[in-house]
This record gives C-alpha cells, sequence and structure tokens, in this order.
C-alpha cells in the first residue's frame, strides 16, 4: 500500500469520526443520544505522522459528543423520574381490573 493510499485511508476514517461526533454536537437539546453511530475498525497502517494532530483534535472533538451524549440521558434520566412521580389519575376505589370471567 503506498503512502498516498494510507493517508487517504486515515483521512477518510478521521472525516466520518468527525462527522459522528459533529451530529452529536449539533443535535437538538434532548436527542444527542438518539445519532446512529456506526462501530468502525481502524485501517491497519500505523497513522501517519502527518496527521498526527489531526487525530487529536478528532479525540478532543469525540470526548466533547460523548460528554454531550451524557449530559442528554442524564437529562432524559430526571424528566423520565419527574414523570414517575406524578400522580396517576385513577380513584384509589376504581377497580383497577375487569374481571371477565366471572
Amino acid at each position: 500500500m503506498s503512502a498516498d493510499d494510507v493517508t487517504a485511508e486515515w483521512t477518510e476514517l478521521l472525516d466520518r469520526l468527525e462527522l459522528d461526533a459533529d451530529r452529536i454536537l449539533t443535535a437538538t437539546p434532548g436527542t444527542a443520544d438518539t445519532a446512529v453511530i456506526e462501530p468502525w475498525t481502524p485501517p491497519s497502517t500505523p497513522l501517519p505522522m502527518h496527521l498526527a494532530d489531526r487525530a487529536r483534535r478528532v479525540v478532543e472533538r469525540q470526548r466533547l459528543a460523548m460528554e454531550r451524549a451524557r449530559t442528554d440521558l442524564d437529562d432524559l434520566r430526571q424528566h423520565l423520574g419527574a414523570v414517575d412521580r406524578i400522580p396517576g389519575t385513577r380513584r384509589p376505589d376504581a377497580p383497577a381490573f375487569l374481571d371477565v370471567d366471572g
């Protein structure tokens, strides 16, 4: 594999990882956890040195995206907890089940 092929392979992966992170970071508040991120595998060749700084920036962007998704999940859990505390509308003396057998 030529050096150009290695660079192209790594550049394509970094582009994809950056796009995945951006999709989460630009999501509407409360929806970052619904972004579909496909699994990926690293190229079989080492990262070219001239792409190392970009790779570090992508890793930082991914860290921010994970933090954002975690915050959205925490907010959702808090909201669901509040919903669970809302009392039901069924009267306490109303039957909870209907006996159809008899």
